[in-house]
């Protein structure tokens, strides 16, 4: 009897055990829960500022003080790290050909007067006169129209259905942007984000009249960085809380803490000057592209700050996932076909491929030297080509040099990058004269006609490139955005190969950090929690 006692008694203790562990088979300790809960938090945060500098969004020069205009300044709208649009001061915003009317919501600047749409207007104008990447991305937006106090009409060049992507530009308060002291020092400019700066510019403060959610960091403290070297040192010593780079350079100041990809729209690839006969056939440009490996190209010469091409869009964005289906990881099955597709049919003793007469592919890849990242992407490219029987020489020239022969066209291939702005326009691609298209070649096409004795003769025409009619259709509202990305992939203007990223780091005490974008790298401050150390 007594054995079965404790028999049971054994059985109880560790049914008993088995309720108190997780899936894991660890105890979970109730405390843990507690002292989560329980920690002690900071309600304030210290970010790097250059004093020499403005807060002003539009004429702010470092990168820095750009980034901390966005918890001043908050705009109609914000794109999030897969390049969604998420409502901030409009409410709605509705594209109806070339028109595009944003609602604003009930909001109020920092010193409580009311957010109207010709405070709008006026930061409108600011933007599009500045020099900044917010007049970049409102290239298609002619003007700016208050409708009345609540609804601004925007009017557009051409009819773009993701127009309200580009509506990110700060809004300032209507002639904030002039206030000096009666010394004639300039004041910090109004706006109707999350903080607002102290008129000393020494720290942010919680702005009590922000419409949206108020988080737990009451004060953000400025520390002066007024150039490299300084954000360097504060950096190394743990002084700023959170730094943003995006790398544009090729150099990455790196900070022990967490990191984060910010996801750029910024398109990086292998530009082909159609000039030159070989390059003009579809099928080399095919097999270059199959031998690419490029996610070692994001790994070797990025250090994984990219992310690989899946198509010309960028393969975060949604809309075009599902349509976009370049490889990549190397495929030397499809460049071999494509070879031979050409005529190279055969390897020669060093392993290249060669043509009947016994001639190699050789080509040559013109690429910036003052960028150190894609020095290094072009010679990981030359490389896989090598290892694909294609022969590549990798020019490096500096900035001046190496824009002057794309504008005379004296290279075959270029690594190139540029910015697509966040309305997905790819027309910078392929229309001549524009910021990607060096060496992008309108074909002829022959058309037969007849003659003036009836005779059928062949006439040669320009005619556009099917990509560039695609995307015209586009905006004329013929095509859809998945033709467009089906004919760019198909035609290969230039060859994609990965979108770069820019790295977030954080001090490792902060929590919460959740969805931060290009458009705002503190997308979620309002839900930061900072542990003491």
């Amino acid at each position: 009897m007594f054995l079965k006692k404790l028999l049971c008694l054994i059985l109880c203790i560790g049914l008993l055990l088995l309720a108190g562990c997780g899936d894991d088979g660890k105890k979970v300790d109730k405390d843990d829960k507690v002292n989560i809960e329980s920690a002690e938090v900071r309600d304030t945060m210290n970010l790097l500022f250059c004093n020499s500098d403005t807060l002003n969004p539009y004429i702010a020069e470092t990168e820095i003080n750009r980034q901390l205009c966005r918890l001043i300044f908050d705009p109609l709208v914000k794109t999030d790290n897969e390049f969604e649009v998420k409502y901030c001061l409009a409410e709605s915003v509705k594209v109806q050909g070339k028109e595009c009317v944003a609602k604003l919501r009930n909001a109020k600047f920092s010193d409580g007067a009311n957010l109207t749409a010709s405070d709008v207007v006026y930061s409108f104008n600011l933007a599009k006169k500045s020099s900044t990447s917010y007049a970049y991305k409102l290239y298609n937006v002619s003007s700016a129209t208050a409708v009345d106090s609540k609804t601004v009409k925007f009017s557009l060049i051409k009819s773009d259905p993701y127009c309200a992507n580009v509506l990110d530009f700060p809004i300032l308060k209507t002639d904030s942007d002039k206030r000096t002291d009666s010394d004639g020092v300039v004041l910090p400019s109004i706006g109707c984000g999350r903080y607002a700066p102290t008129d000393d510019y020494s720290k942010l403060i919680l702005n009590e009249k922000y419409y949206g959610d108020k988080g737990s960091i009451k004060t953000i403290r400025l520390e002066n960085a007024p150039d490299t070297e300084s954000i360097s040192h504060y950096i190394e010593i743990g002084a700023a809380d959170m730094y943003y780079t995006d790398i544009s350079d090729g150099d990455i100041i790196r900070m022990s803490a967490l990191k984060y990809n910010i996801n750029l729209n910024n398109f990086v690839y292998i530009g082909i000057n159609g000039n030159y006969p070989l390059l003009k056939n579809n099928d080399i440009r095919y097999a270059i592209s199959s031998a690419l490996n490029r996610n070692s190209i994001c790994s070797k010469a990025y250090y994984n700050n990219a992310i690989a091409a899946t198509g010309f869009f960028n393969p975060l964005w949604k809309e075009t996932a599902s349509v976009q289906n370049i490889q990549t990881e190397a495929n030397l099955q499809i460049t071999v076909e494509n070879l031979s597709e050409i005529g190279y049919n055969s390897l020669d003793a060093e392993g290249y491929y060669v043509n009947s007469l016994g001639n190699r592919i050789n080509l040559t890849l013109l690429v910036n030297s003052d960028n150190a990242m894609r020095v290094l992407a072009a010679k990981e490219i030359a490389s896989q080509l090598k290892s694909a029987g294609i022969n590549i020489t990798v020019i490096e020239k500096g900035y001046e040099a190496y824009l002057a022969a794309l504008r005379s066209g004296g290279f075959q291939l270029y690594l190139g990058e540029v910015n697509i702005t966040p309305n997905m326009d790819m027309t910078n691609l392929v229309a001549p004269g524009t910021a990607a298209s060096y060496g992008v070649v309108t074909p002829t096409v022959e058309i037969p006609s007849s003659d003036e004795t009836g005779e059928t003769v062949q006439t040669t025409i320009t005619a556009p490139a099917n990509s560039l009619s695609v995307i015209n259709g586009f905006y004329s509202g013929v095509n859809t955005i998945t033709d467009v990305a089906t004919a760019l992939q198909t035609e290969m203007p230039m060859i994609p190969v990965c979108y770069r990223t820019g790295v977030l780091f954080c001090d490792e005490n902060i929590e919460n950090i959740k969805n931060s974008s290009a458009s705002d790298i503190y997308f979620s401050i309002e839900s930061y929690r900072i542990i003491k150390k």
